[in-house]
């Protein structure tokens, strides 16, 4: 059954909520097990529920900071797509500190969980 609107609106929502709160479990329940998340800027995949979750947790393990700002958000609720455009502020342990433009692409499936993810990063890629 086709989620709503409203439903795949949520989604980005709550996968970015999961994130800057650092859970990467909770980031990981959003995703297929088979799923496949794309830094298309950075060439760089991260294949099934297990290996995402497992790069979010390096991420924050590299992290002091993390808070991502939804500005724009597309829903095609024919094709179960959503698109995000978000700012992303952190700072890593190293200290250097990122202030990105970043758009986010999500192709959700029946079960609404996230099946595919291609991210389009605006400067070096913070997750690897």
């Amino acid at each position: 059954m086709a989620l709503t609107t409203e439903q795949l609106a949520a989604i980005p929502d709550s996968y970015f909520k999961a994130v800057d709160a650092f859970d990467a479990k909770r980031v990981g329940t959003h995703f297929a097990e088979d799923a496949v998340l794309t830094v298309q800027t950075d060439h760089r995949t991260f294949n099934g529920r297990a290996g995402i979750e497992a790069m979010f947790t390096d991420f924050f393990a590299a992290s002091n900071t993390i808070f991502h700002d939804i500005r724009n958000l597309v829903v095609n609720t024919e094709l179960q797509k959503v698109a995000t455009e978000q700012g992303y502020q952190g700072e890593l342990k190293n200290g250097s500190q990122n202030d990105m433009h970043n758009c986010n692409f999500f192709d959700i499936n029946a079960d609404g969980k996230i099946q595919r993810m291609v991210i389009w990063m605006a400067g070096t890629n913070p997750l690897v």
